[in-house]
């Protein structure tokens, strides 16, 4: 598209993600308008209307007016998990490019599908993990092309909290969500660690899955106290994945364990020549060998505002992602290579949960 073009989105989902990530960071892009508005909860799609949009900005009646509205080029698709998949097919066989919370979708078979309507349509489908832009991330991410690290043969992928089980919306709802912490936090951890480590085939798949604590109920829950008669989903899961070139992955998924170390978006590597424990608070610790001697070299990512051009300065990672798929779109992409790798984490993710359910490994077999 031209540089002086503007194109026009179209939400449907208009609550907490939409509003804390995707709403703000469109209404500060002169290359979108906001231009129409879908939540379950009109009151909702109205107020954001007024925070977000300009005059023009409008919001429907009925979903089915985002798909057949001609002046829409683009969808963000913010809602339970559950609907992912038919929303953005929707979207996407009707002329939109798509770009979708994660996690992808509640299965497999719903990613797939996905692919193959943005691959049909000819449009762009972005699957929203925005830790792969962060410091720490990007950082790591360039060691590991470099070679720093080596063959890297081991990782492991982090999503803990002791205490701090949503309580809003329908986040503990199996039918809505498809599980607990593996599906939601679990899966940005999932997709860091694929990445950073640049593989994307695994072959089997061991995992279990728990709600020790979920039954119990907690007093010192982040949130407040849930009602266990109403917790529909894990409150921990743990993967064993191994990949189709011999490198193991563990997965730590929690939203309530009795641990001292709480731990998000977070992921250890460990490379035959070196390795890296990177951690959500924009820290990268590497270990590697230097004169004969083994090193611990720490780096603030945070602080280190000389590495960083005066244009990346201060930026957000979800002002990078949505940067990455602005880019994608004004230069005419209908593929986006991270989409592909999405369905990878909604493989893995489905197969831990169907591991603990059937208590025996998963083998995954590519391409069917």
């Amino acid at each position: 598209m031209d540089k002086n073009s503007v194109m026009n989105a179209a939400f449907i989902g208009c609550g907490a993600i939409a509003q804390k990530k995707h709403l703000p960071l469109c209404a500060q892009d002169p290359r979108l308008r906001i231009r129409l508005l879908y939540d379950t909860a009109r009151q909702t799609a109205e107020k954001c209307r007024e925070t977000y949009g300009d005059a023009d900005t409008e919001t429907a009646e009925d979903i089915t007016e985002i798909y057949e509205r001609k002046d829409v080029d683009v969808v963000f698709v913010s809602t339970p998990n559950c609907f992912h998949a038919e929303q953005s097919i929707r979207a996407l066989k009707s002329g939109k490019h798509v770009i979708c919370e994660k996690p992808m979708a509640l299965d497999s078979e719903g990613a797939r599908k996905m692919l193959k309507a943005a691959s049909d349509s000819g449009k762009l489908l972005h699957i929203s993990y925005q830790n792969r832009f962060t410091n720490q991330a990007l950082y790591t991410k360039r060691l590991a092309e470099e070679g720093f690290f080596g063959d890297i043969y081991y990782a492991k992928a982090y999503a803990v909290r002791r205490r701090a089980v949503p309580t809003w919306g329908v986040t503990t709802n199996r039918k809505y969500q498809g599980g607990g912490p593996l599906i939601d936090i679990g899966s940005h951890a999932i997709d860091l660690a694929l990445w950073l480590a640049d593989n994307f085939e695994p072959s089997y798949v061991s995992g279990m899955t728990y709600d020790k604590i979920a039954e119990k109920g907690s007093m010192a829950n982040y949130w407040g106290p849930w009602d266990p008669n109403k917790m529909e989903v894990e409150d921990c899961a743990l993967g064993f994945i191994v990949m189709k070139n011999g490198m193991t992955l563990t997965v730590d998924a929690s939203y309530a364990l009795n641990t001292v170390k709480e731990q998000e978006a977070s992921v250890d590597l460990f490379g035959a020549d070196a390795g890296a424990q990177l951690r959500e608070e924009e820290s990268v610790t590497l270990v590697h060998e230097m004169g004969g001697r083994m090193c611990i070299t720490g780096n603030d990512l945070q602080k280190t505002k000389r590495s960083l051009t005066p244009e990346e300065e201060g930026i957000s990672p979800s002002q990078r992602e949505h940067r990455y798929y602005m880019n994608l779109l004004f230069d005419g992409k209908t593929e986006d290579p991270y989409a592909p790798q999405a369905l990878v984490t909604a493989e893995i993710i489905e197969a831990i949960y169907r591991s603990a359910r059937e208590k025996r490994p998963v083998y995954l077999e590519r391409g069917k």
